[in-house]
């Protein structure tokens, strides 16, 4: 049995980022801390943070950081079972961008229609989400990887569909002779930031572009980015959920009718460490299918 002491600090100096600040929260000396740490990673047989600046969990300071806070997450919920208290149940969950703006605030309202729960959410790009999993961060993450982490159940959610947009006043700039490679390396294209392939992918799969070659005007939030699109600084992909009713109204225009890229939702959820946890992950896996689309 590891020594408990020796993971709060394993778990303060990764959350703190240096010695010096993981002693000054647990009331501490650098110096007893570095030897707890010490200690621990003989213990375990492994390092277990880099000496560096900040200090950085190594792979195997990730997994027993998981294990710490899957210990602190499990000691929370049995208090509240032995108090009998009704105490909201804190999850703490990651996911993109373009679902904290669609899908996921409402599914999260349905889930607490029965479940008294406070959401501590993190955002990241679709990709990336699952590197809070990985890190023991979050009990749960929306991503668009289908494999899930060792020890990990993985749920497909649905779909978000993509459409490659853009204002009629952008269209009447550059697009009056139509959609071509020329015209779409000569406006500018928006990109989320630079963790974002999807506009990338949509370019070189149906026009053989490389997206490097056009100006790029970055917006890094959801609903600001289909606002760019909107006020015609440039064009992009945009979720059917955002951009149907526009295009309905003539107020978005469809650069490439019948062209699309659809982006596959998971739940990565770590195995339930109690009845009301495994409750909340099927109770949000359903509400998430009841509003994404279905393959």
């Amino acid at each position: 049995m590891w020594d408990s002491k020796q993971l709060d600090a394993l778990a303060a100096v990764a959350s703190q980022g240096s010695f010096e600040q993981a002693a000054e929260k647990l009331g501490l000396t650098a110096s007893a801390v570095s030897q707890r740490i010490r200690a621990l990673e003989e213990e375990t047989g492994f390092p277990l943070v880099t000496r560096t600046r900040p200090c950085r969990p190594t792979v195997q300071g990730q997994k027993l950081l998981r294990y710490i806070r899957s210990l602190e997450w499990l000691e929370r919920e049995t208090r509240n079972e032995l108090e009998q208290a009704g105490r909201p149940y804190i999850w703490p969950i990651a996911t993109n961008y373009d679902s904290l703006e669609s899908w996921l605030l409402p599914a999260l309202a349905k889930v607490a229609e029965t479940e008294n729960l406070l959401p501590d959410i993190q955002a990241d790009n679709e990709e990336h989400t699952h590197k809070w999993m990985n890190e023991g961060r979050v009990m749960a993450a929306v991503s668009t990887r289908a494999q899930a982490l060792a020890g990990c159940e993985v749920h497909l959610l649905g779909y978000l569909e993509y459409r490659l947009m853009a204002a009629p006043s952008l269209v009447a700039r550059y697009f009056a002779d139509g959609v071509q490679k020329s015209s779409l390396k000569r406006a500018p294209l928006l990109v989320f930031d630079r963790k974002d392939n999807m506009q990338t992918e949509f370019l070189r799969l149906y026009f053989g572009l490389n997206a490097e070659r056009c100006p790029t005007v970055y917006i890094p939030a959801s609903a600001p980015f289909y606002q760019a699109a909107r006020l015609g600084l440039g064009y992009g992909m945009i979720p059917d959920g955002q951009g149907a009713a526009s295009l309905a109204e003539g107020k978005m225009v469809d650069l490439c009718p019948g062209k699309s890229m659809r982006q596959n939702l998971y739940w990565h959820c770590w195995p339930a460490a109690s009845p009301r946890l495994a409750a909340l992950n099927q109770k949000l896996v359903a509400a998430a299918r009841s509003l994404l689309q279905q393959p």
